[in-house]
C-alpha cells in the first residue's frame, strides 16, 4: 500500500516559508513590516519610558535653542509625515539618539562637549536622519523577524496597548539596538544623510566631522563613549575619514555657518557633570591680549589648566584668541 503523499500545495508552501527564512535578514535591510503611523507609536510609547530612565533637563532656553535648530534641519528630512520633537536629557552621559516616528534627544552632557552651533546642527541631522531613512523600524524587523507580525504589530496598533508582555518586548529591543548603536551601514547612511540636511540648512558640515574627531580623543583619553561609535568598532578612523571627504565635497569652498560664539553664550549655567556637584558651565568673554594661559591663571588660578581650557573648548594651547571670543570653563 503506498504512503500518502504531501499535497502539493503544502510542498510549496514549506518551500516558500524557508525562502522566505532565509532572505528575511537581507530583505529587511531595504524593508520594514511596520508602518510609518506604528512607528510613531512605538516612539510614543518609548518616550515615556526615554523620560522615566533619565529625565527632561530643567532649562527651558536651551531645550528651545536646541528645538529651533532641529526644525530648522527638519525641512530637509523626509518622509514629512513625522512630527519631529527634540528634546535635552539631564544626563552628563555624552550621547543623542531617536526614537522612530521623529523623537531626538540630545543629552547635556553632549551640550557641554558640543562647541559650536554647526556641531550641534551636524549632530541633530544625523539623528533627523536615522528617523527618516527607517532604520529603527529596519533594525527591529530584523530582530523579530515574523515574530513581529504575531505580537509586535499588535502592541503598536491602538487596540493592542494592553499586551504589556509583548511592549516590553518592543521597547527592550529597541533601547538595545539604539542605545548601543546602529550598524556600521547605517550609520554611515545617517552620516551622508546628516551631512547634507547640516549644508542645506546652511551650516558648514566640516564642523561635525570635527565633533567627531574630539569625540574620538576624548574617547581615548577619558573612556567618554558616544553609542555611534560603539556601532561601528573598529571602523572608527574610517568612518570619520569618509565623513571629512564627504563634507568637503558638499561643502566645497563656501563659507557656511558655524555660530561657535552665539552656541557658547547659550550654554551659560548649563548643568555639568553630576547632579550632586552643582557645577554649572561658566563662559568666558576673551579681552585683548588674552591667551590661555592668562585665562586659565586669572579663572582657574593655573597656567597649567590652559591645556584643559583649550581641549575643551577645540582649540590648540597657542590659540590667538579674538576679543569676545567666548570660552567654556569648568568651574572648580
Amino acid at each position: 500500500m503506498r504512503g500518502r503523499q504531501t499535497p502539493l500545495y503544502r510542498v510549496y508552501f514549506i518551500f516558500l516559508l524557508i525562502a522566505a527564512l532565509v532572505l528575511f535578514p537581507f530583505i529587511a535591510h531595504a524593508f520594514t513590516i511596520i508602518s510609518e503611523a506604528q512607528e510613531v507609536e512605538i516612539g510614543r510609547r518609548a518616550d515615556e519610558e526615554v523620560k522615566k530612565r533619565f529625565g527632561l533637563y530643567e532649562g527651558p532656553e536651551i531645550s528651545s535653542y536646541v528645538a529651533e535648530i532641529g526644525q530648522r534641519l527638519v525641512v530637509e528630512a523626509e518622509p514629512k509625515s513625522f512630527r519631529y520633537r527634540f528634546q535635552v536629557l539631564d544626563t552628563p552621559e555624552v550621547n543623542a539618539f531617536a526614537l522612530p516616528g521623529g523623537y531626538v534627544y540630545v543629552t547635556r552632557g553632549l551640550l557641554a562637549e558640543l562647541n559650536s552651533e554647526a556641531e550641534l546642527a551636524g549632530v541633530l541631522g544625523h539623528e533627523i536622519a536615522h528617523v527618516s531613512a527607517r532604520h529603527a523600524a529596519k533594525q527591529l524587523t530584523r530582530a523579530f523577524g515574523y515574530q513581529f507580525l504575531m505580537f509586535g504589530i499588535v502592541v503598536a496598533s491602538p487596540g493592542g496597548r494592553e499586551n504589556v508582555a509583548g511592549w516590553a518586548a518592543v521597547t527592550n529591543e529597541l533601547f538595545t539596538q539604539i542605545l548601543l548603536g546602529y550598524g556600521r551601514e547605517a550609520e554611515l547612511e545617517a552620516d551622508e544623510l546628516g551631512l547634507r540636511y547640516t549644508f542645506n540648512a546652511g551650516y558648514d558640515p566640516r564642523q561635525m566631522v570635527a565633533f567627531l574627531r574630539h569625540l574620538k580623543f576624548k574617547e581615548r583619553l577619558q573612556a567618554v563613549e558616544y553609542h555611534a561609535f560603539r556601532a561601528t568598532h573598529p571602523e572608527i578612523t574610517e568612518r570619520i575619514v569618509k565623513a571629512e571627504t564627504m563634507a568637503g565635497l558638499i561643502a566645497g569652498n563656501r563659507a557656511l555657518e558655524i555660530g561657535a560664539d552665539a552656541y557658547k553664550a547659550r550654554l551659560e549655567g548649563l548643568l555639568y557633570g553630576d547632579k550632586r556637584d552643582r557645577k554649572r558651565l561658566q563662559i568666558y568673554a576673551a579681552k585683548e591680549g588674552d591667551t590661555l594661559r592668562k585665562v586659565a591663571r586669572e579663572v582657574l588660578g593655573d597656567e597649567v589648566k590652559a591645556w584643559e581650557i583649550a581641549n575643551f573648548n577645540g582649540l590648540k594651547e597657542d590659540a590667538v584668541l579674538k576679543d569676545g571670543q567666548r570660552l567654556k570653563i569648568i568651574p572648580r
